[in-house]
């Protein structure tokens, strides 16, 4: 049984005026904060008729939050395998399939999980993206992965999210 939505589109790139990357090993994590419209969606995606129909097809009334978002990157930072949205209202997170072709997305279950931030923070601490990335056609990255240096870099993304979020939220 699968559950969420696949995309047969690549999720939008970071922006990386608002992206601060965290090199660790075999991966590279960005933290970016993002404010998600339908404005922005059908910008990012104008060059590409067969995404921007999909897009209607599947939000007719567009997609609307805001919130910080992990990036997993390979170590160049060439592709996206996951990422974890830790929006406001519609937290979820991407299994982001090598070649573009496979955008899987899924729910966040705060009820069952905890908060958004919390589990996927954890997941980079204890090595959590291991079945990760290779459910998302990483294999390779998940047997490279190194725990003292996710560890570490967990840190690093925990303290940058806990700050954009404290920012986001005198905002709201």
């Amino acid at each position: 049984m699968e559950i969420g939505h696949v995309y047969e589109m690549p999720p939008m790139r970071p922006d990386d005026a608002y992206t601060t990357y965290f090199d660790a090993g075999a991966i590279k994590v960005g933290v970016e904060y993002r404010d998600l419209n339908p404005e922005a969606l059908m910008e990012y995606y104008q060059a590409d008729e067969a995404y921007i129909e999909e897009l209607r097809r599947t939000a007719p009334l567009g997609i609307e939050d805001r919130g910080v978002s992990l990036h997993v990157f390979d170590a160049d930072g060439e592709w996206e395998y996951l990422r974890f949205d830790l929006f406001e209202d519609a937290p979820h997170y991407h299994y982001n399939h090598l070649g573009g072709g496979r955008n899987h997305i899924i729910p966040f279950d705060e009820t069952a999980h905890g908060p958004i931030a919390e589990w996927a923070i954890d997941k980079i601490r204890t090595g959590g993206l291991a079945p990760m990335l290779s459910q998302a056609g990483a294999p390779e990255l998940a047997n490279a992965l190194d725990a003292d240096v996710l560890a570490e870099t967990a840190d690093k993304v925990a303290s940058l999210t806990a700050d954009l979020q404290k920012r986001l939220a005198t905002t709201a």
